[in-house]
Order: structure tokens, then C-alpha cells, then sequence
């Protein structure tokens, strides 16, 4: 009896667990989706009013082609990683004064980790 008490202990904690982590990736999405989606996309060259996020992790800010305007004011030693993504979706203009993206950023933290962890699990470099 005990093993089968334990035994359905783990599978719940198991399901409950897959179920959270299927919830984090979820949560991500829809952060995304609901502040960046509009005018960004995860898909190699499909630029909108903002550039493409394809493999943001890892590169040089300011470098997609037709988007002067739109970061001009990015230095090219900026790499985007977590904190430089961070501080970017917190306050854009603290990283590029002069940028054309009209958004005002992101106050809430628990948001922007979110968006953190979404574009960390589907912005990073493919290998080839």
C-alpha cells in the first residue's frame, strides 16, 4: 500500500511539474506576444516595425540592415545578453537616447523575466 501511495505521489509531482514548466514557457509566450509581438518577430528576416529577434542573444546591437532609424543610437559594443536585454525592455531610451521604437518599456520585472526567458529559449544561435 505504501509503494502505491509513493508511487502516485511521484507521477502527480511529475505531472504537476511538466505542467509548470509547460506554464513558464507558455507565460513567456504570452509576455512576448503581448509586449513585443506587435512590432517584433522570432523568425529570421521577418522584420516589422522593429527588427527580427531571430538569434538576439549573443549579437551586436543595432546591426539589422534598414534599421538606422530605429537604433541609431545603439553603440556597436552593446551585446545583447540578459541584462543588456533587460535594462533595453525596461527603459529603451536608457540604451539608445534617440531610437524611434515608440515604447515607453516595461516596468514590471516579473514581466520582462518573462520576456527574459522566452527570448533566452528562442533567440539564441542555431549552430549550424
Amino acid at each position: 500500500m505504501f509503494r502505491s501511495i509513493s508511487v502516485a505521489s511521484l507521477i502527480s509531482a511529475m505531472t504537476v511539474t511538466a505542467a509548470l514548466a509547460e506554464d513558464t514557457s507558455d507565460a513567456g509566450q504570452i509576455a512576448f506576444n503581448t509586449h513585443c509581438r506587435q512590432c517584433h518577430s522570432m523568425t529570421e528576416g521577418d522584420n516589422r516595425l522593429g527588427p527580427s529577434l531571430y538569434e538576439i542573444y549573443g549579437a551586436k546591437a543595432g546591426q539589422v540592415e534598414g534599421f538606422t532609424n530605429y537604433s541609431r543610437s545603439l553603440q556597436e559594443n552593446i551585446t545583447w545578453d540578459e541584462a543588456t536585454l533587460d535594462t533595453f525592455i525596461a527603459d529603451p531610451k536608457s540604451l539608445a537616447p534617440s531610437t524611434t521604437m515608440i515604447y515607453a518599456g516595461l516596468g514590471d520585472a516579473g514581466e520582462r523575466k518573462k520576456i527574459l526567458d522566452f527570448l533566452k529559449a528562442n533567440g539564441q544561435p542555431k549552430g549550424d
